[in-house]
């Protein structure tokens, strides 16, 4: 089109000519399929020396490449001792959020390798949770080779291709070789860790509970549903959100119905830890004294780490004190610059050594008394379990230690839920729990108030009632005083019988009233047992059926008093005789 022509060590090429631009496209093609060629023998190479086991990119830290790249564990033992103690950390925590958070709110630092320094350089920084994670998931630390370890997905959606990075199984992975050099952990820790972090993911649908979080529903991520089978969640309801709640979603998120059911925690809680304290009671005086040993071993483990640290502190302020010394001092430009450095090193020295002296004393030695004490917890783990220092987040970890999960079943007209308990091992029991009925709670009144409000509403109204109750020193389910408002909710909540209506009872007073008579006479005709009446409690009011008003032996009286007259007070104790 422009009347080019092509120039190269064998000729002068112009495309205006088909023989000349049939050469051209036959020498573009041959190039092209030695660049192809190149490059596909490049990476057979790369391969072969992979599947050999060679290193052909950067080590992880905890790890240094010889020259033949190969792997080999850091000489440094403060970095081993890091390494070391994340996995125990996470051993002994369970998750890797815990260990990262113990991390930093000891202000332990962590290694990180230089980029380029095949793993021979090193800074020491706070961990984050993505550096806790790659420590943990990498084979390297099990002493295993592996290469291949994710694969690339790729959809099409909406005409255009997206692609995915994900993790593959241990068994697709391209190449593995175990025991190919010495790890930190083994295999088999490896991939307990592995199924361990796995578990800690909550999901709706997973299998695995999800990890020990914050909250007070002690059975979250255990409970099954009976019906569907889907996991039960957990809501939070009450003043502040305090009171958990169990409930099945399945229906209402995939067939847009109702929910399956709901139940209270409170109950059902408290029953499946009963149930598990009194299996793993025989269990206890071992786990408070192996509880004792590990909070030992982990004090031991900080100690040496800040040792560990204060020595390596100690080896970079000399070696900058040396490079002080050797340089001129005319020279400022290099001098200042070391001085400086060496000023820092000996304040990172003084950090260390300030933070030292609270780890350097070994933890006093439990007495007689002291270790008395401790077998006495661990044979009531009732009082162990509900002490208040007893984190929940522990707690949950226990329960799902010994537990599989547990398939509840419930129906509106049942009085009971039914609780399959799958434990650990396959054995499986079941356990009974009573519902809550309807007006019945935390907060509701106590019984003998109830009782009260039943008795004093034959005769006297809700205020009547509620002045009653505070002067009895009686409180509501909340704990404050009674009002007129509050009894009339007892009586609507508990469906219970208001006798003011119909008129069959009155108060004293109104049987004074009645009988046109004084107070006095009516006490004394209750006094000698004339006239029966109740008294719930004293300073009650009496209270008097109306019929009784008509008995002979109470009209006689009242007759003599109109008339004036005196009968002989009854002996109390003496039948009345029948009158012909």
């Amino acid at each position: 089109m422009t009347e080019t022509v092509l120039v190269d060590d064998d000729g002068i090429y112009d495309p205006r000519l088909i023989n000349d631009r049939l050469l051209l496209g036959l020498k573009g093609t041959m190039s092209e399929f030695e660049l192809s060629l190149f490059r596909q023998r490049a990476r057979e190479a790369f391969e072969q020396k992979v599947r050999r086991g060679c290193v052909m990119w950067e080590v992880p830290v905890g790890f240094v490449r010889t020259p033949d790249d190969r792997v080999e564990k850091s000489p440094d033992r403060q970095i081993q001792a890091a390494i070391h103690s994340v996995f125990q950390k996470c051993r002994e925590l369970g998750s890797a959020r815990q260990t990262l958070l113990y991390f930093r709110d000891e202000q332990i630092r962590m290694p990180e390798v230089v980029r380029g320094t095949a793993g021979h350089e090193v800074v020491w920084r706070l961990p984050t949770q993505s550096r806790i994670y790659q420590i943990l998931r990498n084979p390297s630390y099990a002493g295993a080779f592996a290469y291949g370890r994710t694969g690339i997905t790729t959809t099409v959606a909406d005409g255009r291709s997206h692609t995915t990075r994900r993790r593959k199984s241990p068994e697709a992975w391209t190449v593995f070789l175990p025991d190919h050099h010495d790890g930190y952990i083994t295999w088999a820790e490896y991939r307990q860790t592995q199924r361990m972090l796995e578990a800690n993911v909550s999901r709706r649908e997973a299998s695995q509970p999800g990890a020990a979080r914050r909250g007070a529903a002690l059975l979250s991520g255990l409970l099954r549903c009976g019906r569907c089978g889907r996991r039960l969640c957990v809501a939070y309801s009450g003043t502040g959100g305090r009171v958990p709640r169990y409930a099945c979603r399945g229906g209402r998120v995939d067939r847009g119905a109702a929910a399956c059911f709901t139940l209270g925690s409170l109950r059902v809680d408290r029953a499946v830890v009963e149930h598990v304290l009194e299996a793993i009671q025989p269990a206890g005086i071992d786990a408070a004294l192996t509880a004792r040993r590990e909070a030992l071993h982990d004090d031991a483990t900080k100690r040496q780490a800040v040792a560990l640290a204060l020595e390596k502190a100690r080896y970079d302020a000399r070696r900058v004190q040396r490079q002080f010394d050797a340089v001129d001092p005319d020279n400022r430009l290099v001098a200042g610059e070391l001085e400086q450095r060496w000023n820092r090193a000996l304040a990172e020295v003084a950090e260390i050594e300030a933070r030292l002296p609270a780890l350097r004393e070994p933890p006093d030695l439990l007495s007689a008394d002291q270790h008395t004490r401790l077998r006495e917890l661990g044979a009531d783990l009732h009082l162990l379990w509900q002490h208040a220092d007893a984190a929940v987040e522990l707690k949950k970890r226990i329960l799902r230690t010994v537990l599989e999960d547990i398939v509840v079943t419930t129906s509106a007209d049942a009085p009971q839920h039914l609780l399959h308990v799958h434990w650990k091992g396959g054995v499986h029991t079941e356990l009974r729990v009573t519902r809550t009925g309807t007006g019945h709670h935390r907060r509701v009144a106590d019984d003998n108030a109830v009782a009260l409000i039943v008795e004093l509403s034959k005769i006297c109204d809700d205020q009547m009632i509620a002045m009653v109750l505070n002067r009895l020193g009686y409180r509501t389910g909340q704990g404050h005083t009674w009002r007129a408002h509050a009894v009339a909710n007892v009586r609507y909540g508990r469906r219970l019988p208001n006798y003011r209506h119909d008129g069959s009872w009155v108060a004293l007073e109104a049987a004074a009233r009645e009988l046109r008579v004084s107070n006095t006479v009516i006490k004394h005709l209750i006094a000698d047992g004339v006239l029966p009446a109740t008294q719930v409690v004293p300073c009650a009011p009496w209270v008097i059926a109306r019929i009784d008003l008509q008995r002979p032996a109470v009209q006689a009286r009242i007759h003599a008093v109109h008339d004036g007259r005196k009968l002989p007070r009854p002996i109390r104790g003496q039948d009345e005789l029948p009158l012909k």
